[in-house]
């Protein structure tokens, strides 16, 4: 597993991000693995941050660069929403204490793969 560099990598984002998100979900399917579910904590067209806790094995399987396809359950079918591929582009240890025990996975998307 790779940790983000020490920079904020919250303040690169292209484009605002929604916060204020119920049953957002998110699946992650990774070779070999069962399919992991984790809720997204903030959205938007290009990418998504969802929350990890520390003792996840799913931790250990990822890596920033690393492309998976995620599958974004939305109950308002707002975007994204479907199979998307998509980068981890940083894991960031969490120190708010709601968030404490926590790493917050950020993820770019790269292509909706339910479009032809």
């Amino acid at each position: 597993m790779q940790g983000s560099s020490g920079k904020n990598p919250l303040r690169k984002r292209a484009e605002p991000r929604s916060a204020n998100l119920k049953n957002y979900r998110i699946e992650i399917k990774l070779v070999g693995e069962p399919i992991y579910q984790f809720r997204v904590i903030n959205v938007s067209t290009k990418g998504a941050g969802i929350l990890i806790k520390d003792n996840s094995a799913f931790l250990d399987m990822i890596e920033v660069g690393q492309i998976v396809d995620v599958n974004f359950i939305s109950p308002e079918s707002s975007n994204p929403s479907g199979m998307y591929t998509a980068e981890i582009k940083h894991i960031t240890k969490t120190y708010k204490n709601e968030r404490q025990g926590q790493q917050l996975v950020g993820l770019s998307i790269l292509k909706n793969l339910d479009q032809t």
